[in-house]
């Protein structure tokens, strides 16, 4: 067995070996004499797989780290954006093996805190100026159930990366605002959170996107209650500060320093260096600043508060720190001094945004200028920022960074020429680092599909699926232009399958567990022939450490009320807003809001309402699935029936539903296996206190698990039991009664128990036919 592991461990070795002789053969073909500019170097500065994983961090492990045979770039990037300011991002999992290919064992998941206008088309603000951007919790939303919707591939790679989410929305000029939000995505997300940046104290480079404006002096002492709660939780606060401006170098630094007076037992971070920015470059010469701040006046400012404040860390993102200090000895000499002589002080990290335009070699040009500086770096301050020990201590990771090898001292490469540098793979220690390279190395490329022709795209995608059932639909006939104002467009009953073009009733994501990625569902929709569909959030989430999917599965596994879903669909459609707006297809998607809680406080309901038609403007047009009583999830904690006499209470956001004209969807169950009828007063009061409303009754006005209104007494006696005929007729006196209701056709289980059988289901043939426009399809 030894042998047959030796011979795995040197057949991935030779493998290697093979890749690193092309690339240099592709590299020494290349003309000699031309000039490789930065981005072609840094981008090539990091060919091979990594050499270290996971285990090699873990307490106890004999683990060393070669600086003479390895390459110098950090392990951990502790200022990563998974999201940008506008558009779409970089596929969560294209992210993961982004990273696992860079070498990025660990990484903190920044959100950005503000967000460009749904409907802008800009990705990155300086691209826009004027156009304004708001604080916003959307990305912390979206990065954390990312996480989780692939923690199964996170947990199983031995590279990782191991992820620290940061709560990134907090906006310092409404101090009094941040503590229940905190609190909010807390109880969303509990125990994920560890982190809280970037936060802007002043960011210049937003002034003209009406943000970052510098906080008044004054208000940092409000910001009491929650720079105590993240004492209380040892959460390091990250602060975007500029230290100054084109004519004064110091000109932000009293803010910076108050905040260091005020909260002193806070762990704080100061980003970029100690505040460096667009606006400021500390080799500038005096003539071109009013106050100029020298590198030796930088370094010196920063020693000085390192020294006073012994909770203080400077984070060293930003490629700009390449660009202006870096790229010259001389000006980077004073900074090695400075980090060598403070090496528990700084923090690793590249501030790449990634965005969808992006390319993998974009993010390895940033990883490679900010980690320029740590091949000049002493043994000790290597291992603590390039190999993150540092990082795990400010955020309570329990690992631990390898030492360096005795054997082998740093090698002295030339400044920024060798960047570029292709080196044999090293061999592999065991065979547990062989799978490590074998998995962190990128797949082969397979060819990129080409974009269908418009017209194409339906039949593209019913060839790329599987062969469906003879009795399932996978061409639709129409088209979205079919169903504009002045189409003259008649649809043929004979010679097309008689299915629906709209899924009114679509839960896009589940219980617990991962969904079927969104690209994926919309492909699914659009061979299905469904040109319309309602996004339902699932409003009750399993706990996010809960191994099921379904409720039914984990009986006595508590649900809870969540604002997950709602968060995540919605931003699911703008970040495919591209292929859903230019698909003849479609699919139009409407979010619906799921998160209603009917046994909460009526104003709770309303301030979350608020909260996420705040964050996706005009999006959201539709309230449910909202359980009034729903048994199916009894043994769940969840579903019970309201009290009806806290009916009268919901008016505060029914009356915001009927201003808005937005339908709210009810699953009420109509009766139990011991009487029919046993909840039908819940739904009939609702009807009675609210005939503004537009009230949709889902699954056939309450069929549910519990009841099959074609039981016979022979087969289950009831107390009061619910024939079709019943059914039927307490379904059509309703209908009569409140011009608002609608009815739900939506569940299988109605095929199942009623329409597989034509004499049964004639009667709600009969039903729809005599009330045309007030069933929804599904």
């Amino acid at each position: 067995m030894g042998k047959t592991k030796s011979r795995a461990v040197w057949k991935l070795w030779r493998l290697r070996l093979k890749t690193f002789i092309l690339a240099l053969a592709v590299r020494l073909s290349s003309s000699r004499t031309a000039q490789l500019d930065l981005q072609t170097q840094s981008a090539g500065g990091r060919l091979t797989s990594p050499t270290l994983t996971l285990a090699d961090f873990k307490k106890g492990s004999t683990a060393c780290y070669d600086r003479g045979a390895e390459q110098t770039w950090a392990v951990v990037d502790s200022h990563l954006h998974a999201r940008p300011f506008g558009g779409p991002p970089v596929p969560f999992a294209d992210l993961l093996g982004r990273l696992r290919r860079a070498g990025i064992l660990f990484t903190t998941l920044y959100g950005i805190g503000q967000r460009l206008p749904i409907d802008s088309t800009c990705t990155y603000y300086l691209d826009c100026p004027g156009e304004k951007i708001t604080p916003s919790l959307k990305n912390d939303f979206f990065n954390a159930q990312s996480v989780l919707d692939n923690s199964q591939a996170l947990a199983e790679s031995p590279v990782g990366p191991m992820i620290t989410l940061s709560m990134s929305f907090l906006n310092l000029h409404k101090a009094e605002e941040i503590l229940d939000k905190m609190k909010l995505l807390q109880a969303e997300f509990p125990k994920m959170f560890k982190w809280v940046g970037e936060i802007n104290l002043v960011k210049q480079a937003l002034w003209k996107n009406e943000q970052g404006l510098p906080v008044s002096l004054e208000s940092i002492k409000t910001w009491g209650p929650f720079m105590a709660e993240l004492r209380k939780q040892d959460i390091p606060l990250a602060l975007h500060a500029d230290l100054g401006d084109d004519r004064d170098g110091k000109k932000f630094l009293p803010l910076m320093d108050e905040v260091l007076k005020l909260y002193p037992e806070n762990k704080l971070i100061w980003m970029h260096l100690g505040g460096l920015s667009k606006q400021l470059d500390p080799k500038l010469s005096a003539s071109l600043l009013q106050k100029p701040t020298s590198i030796e006046e930088h370094v010196e400012l920063i020693k000085q508060r390192l020294q006073k404040n012994p909770k203080l860390m400077i984070d060293l993102s930003w490629d700009i720190l390449y660009d202006n200090i870096y790229s010259s000895p001389a000006e980077e000499k004073p900074y090695i001094k400075l980090i060598n002589d403070f090496p528990t002080r700084f923090l690793s990290g590249s501030d790449h945004v990634a965005s969808v335009v992006k390319t993998e070699d974009a993010y390895r040009h940033e990883i490679n200028k900010t980690s320029e500086i740590y091949r000049h770096l002493s043994d000790d301050a290597f291992r603590r920022i390039a190999l993150g020990q540092n990082f795990f201590e400010v955020a309570g990771l329990d690992f631990t960074a390898p030492g360096i090898c005795e054997a082998a001292p740093p090698t002295k490469q030339p400044h920024a020429q060798k960047l570029a540098q292709v080196r044999p793979p090293a061999k592999p220690k065991s065979e547990k680092q062989a799978e490590a390279i074998e998995q962190a190395a990128p797949s082969p490329k397979k060819p990129s599909a080409k974009t269908p022709k418009a017209g194409k795209q339906v039949e593209d995608a019913a060839s790329a699926a599987p062969a469906a059932p003879a009795f399932i639909q996978n061409t639709p006939p129409l088209s979205l232009a079919d169903f504009a104002a002045d189409s003259s467009t008649c649809y043929d009953r004979i010679a097309f399958d008689q299915w629906p073009v709209v899924d009114a009733h679509l839960h896009a994501r589940p219980f617990g567990g991962p969904p079927v990625p969104f690209d994926q569902l919309i492909e699914r929709l659009r061979r299905a022939g469904i040109l319309f569909a309602n996004l339902y959030g699932i409003g009750q989430r399993l706990p996010i450490d809960s191994n099921c999917t379904y409720y039914l599965d984990c009986p006595g596994t508590p649900i809870r009320p969540s604002l997950k879903n709602d968060f995540f669909n919605a931003q699911s459609i703008l970040d495919n807003d591209e292929t859903l707006s230019t698909s003849p297809v479609g699919p139009v998607l409407t979010p619906s809001m799921s998160f209603f809680d009917l046994h909460a406080s009526p104003k709770d309901n309303v301030k979350k309402m608020k909260l996420l038609q705040q964050e996706f403007p005009g999006m959201f047009k539709w309230v449910g699935e909202i359980n009034v009583v729903k048994q199916a999830l009894w043994k769940n904690d969840q579903g019970l029936p309201v009290n009806i006499s806290s009916i009268k209470t919901w008016s505060p956001f029914m009356a915001e539903l009927r201003k808005q004209d937005i339908p709210i969807a009810l699953h009420s169950d109509l009766g139990d296996q011991s009487n029919g009828e046993k909840f039908l007063s819940l739904m009939d009061e609702i009807l009675k206190r609210y005939p503004k409303n537009k009230i949709v009754w889902v699954h056939m006005a309450g069929l549910s698990k519990q009841l099959d209104p074609k039981l016979a007494l022979v087969q289950l006696p009831l107390v009061a039991p619910l024939t079709i005929q019943s059914h039927v007729k307490l379904i059509k006196e309703r209908l009569d009664k409140h011009p608002n209701l609608f009815i739900d056709l939506s569940w299988d289980v109605l095929y199942d128990e009623i329409y597989d059988n034509s004499a049964e289901e004639r009667r709600y043939v009969d039903l729809l036919n005599a009330y045309p426009t007030r069933p929804e399809h599904r």
